[in-house]
């Protein structure tokens, strides 16, 4: 019925704001210009906004060139409505939020389990693999074009979300949406070599330096890799260039929970967290004020590193110690 009523929304209305969250992933973007493609293709009018910065890996979409990072209401007429896509808060869209809040009615599309319902109208699955299998519904639902370029949008989105259909949110589903697109001629090889299998030589100078910072604690249930400002600075890289690095401690063997912890600034730092089984990543990520999915999530946190990193330490112990008895 959710669904119905959203697509009830894009059929009458004529103007939309649609925007993702900061730090986008392929799920992220591929979202975004899936449906804002289908929406324009429609005769509809978008403005389609990111703040960004995008990864190098998903730049070679068509139509990531319409997407902007910057806003201003006062310039702007008004929207029919305001999408947020692949948010767990509204927060999540960066330092824009404020400017666009008041922009009605407000939906919510996401799969995030501990998402906020912020929206005034909230689609949240938290069994779809991704929010790019969520859009690929309401396409269907509102009848709206499909060509080639948003059929890569889409495959983009799912194959990011599931880690080339290998993590536990894989579903039937998921392969049979990534069918679907296959027979708009997208190639999964293609694909994959651009977004999933292409590193630079900063990206593996900086994997080198990180790879020596492996630390196994909690018998052996617990893996940390750890980057910092000068680790990013001696190899020339960005943050962008140390993503899915988390995976690495994780499969060490008998790793439960794998750890990236990395330095934004002085004293800031970002864990992201991957589980392998049985914890609930999500739950322990929302102990710091962050969150995800069960076997994906992040929080950032302030302190000294040691601190930082014993505090989480301390939680993540308390977790597989309950787990173990």
């Amino acid at each position: 019925m959710i669904l119905d009523d959203i697509a009830t929304i894009l059929n009458k209305g004529k103007r939309f704001f649609l925007a993702s969250h900061k730090d986008p992933d392929g799920d992220a973007i591929g979202s975004l210009l899936a449906l804002g493609e289908a929406l324009i293709l429609s005769g509809k009018d978008v403005v389609l906004f990111n703040e960004g910065p995008m990864p190098d890996s998903i730049t070679f979409l068509n139509g990531i060139e319409k997407i902007v990072d910057r806003f201003n209401p006062e310039s702007e007429s008004e929207f029919d409505a305001l999408f947020v896509l692949d948010c767990g808060t509204f927060e999540r869209l960066g330092e824009t939020s404020s400017s666009i809040s008041t922009i009605k009615p407000l939906i919510n599309i996401d799969h995030h389990e501990n998402n906020a319902q912020f929206g005034d109208v909230n689609l949240v699955d938290i069994n779809s693999s991704s929010v790019g299998e969520i859009i690929y519904r309401l396409i269907q639902a509102t009848k709206l074009p499909m060509n080639e370029n948003i059929a890569e949008d889409l495959f983009v989105a799912i194959q990011t979300d599931t880690g080339s259909f290998r993590y536990e949110n894989t579903t039937k589903e998921a392969f049979a949406m990534a069918g679907e697109m296959m027979g708009w001629g997208i190639n999964p090889w293609k694909v994959s070599r651009r977004v999933m299998d292409e590193y630079s030589l900063k990206r593996l100078r900086l994997l080198s330096l990180s790879l020596k910072t492996i630390e196994i604690f909690h018998e052996g249930k617990v893996g940390l890799i750890t980057i910092t400002q000068q680790m990013f600075s001696k190899a020339q890289a960005d943050s962008f260039d140390s993503e899915r690095f988390v995976d690495y401690p994780r499969f060490i063997p008998g790793v439960e929970i794998g750890v990236l912890i990395k330095e934004l600034e002085r004293d800031h730092y970002k864990f992201s967290l991957r589980s392998n089984d049985w914890v609930n990543v999500a739950d322990l990520a929302y102990h710091f004020g962050g969150g995800g999915h069960p076997k994906a999530a992040a929080f950032t946190r302030s302190g000294s590193l040691e601190s930082v990193k014993q505090e989480f330490l301390d939680k993540a112990f308390e977790i597989l110690g309950n787990g173990n008895s």
